[in-house]
């Protein structure tokens, strides 16, 4: 199954891609998706946005795929599916 991530906002600079194509074996999930985001980028995203540990999101950060928003990392993957990682701003 193939699925796009779309990296918005400063994201993407973090990436270096605003948007990328990763193939997973049927029957993956949100976790599976969390692992590859981990092993390719995680060490380029501030610790203020990426835990290491928990290989997650932390708050500020949504993760949206096919009119849902991801949390739990059980929630399966859809073939064709773009998901987009769009940082919370504050503004005044």
């Amino acid at each position: 199954m193939d699925v796009t991530v779309s990296f918005l906002g400063p994201l993407g600079e973090y990436t270096g891609q605003k948007r990328i194509l990763i193939h997973f074996p049927d029957g993956a999930v949100y976790g599976d998706l969390l692992d590859e985001i981990d092993r390719q980028f995680g060490a380029r995203f501030p610790e203020a946005l990426w835990d290491r540990e928990q290989r997650q999101f932390k708050k500020g950060v949504l993760v949206i795929g096919f009119g849902r928003d991801l949390g739990d990392e059980k929630t399966p993957l859809t073939d064709g599916e773009e998901i987009k990682m769009v940082p919370v701003l504050a503004g005044g």
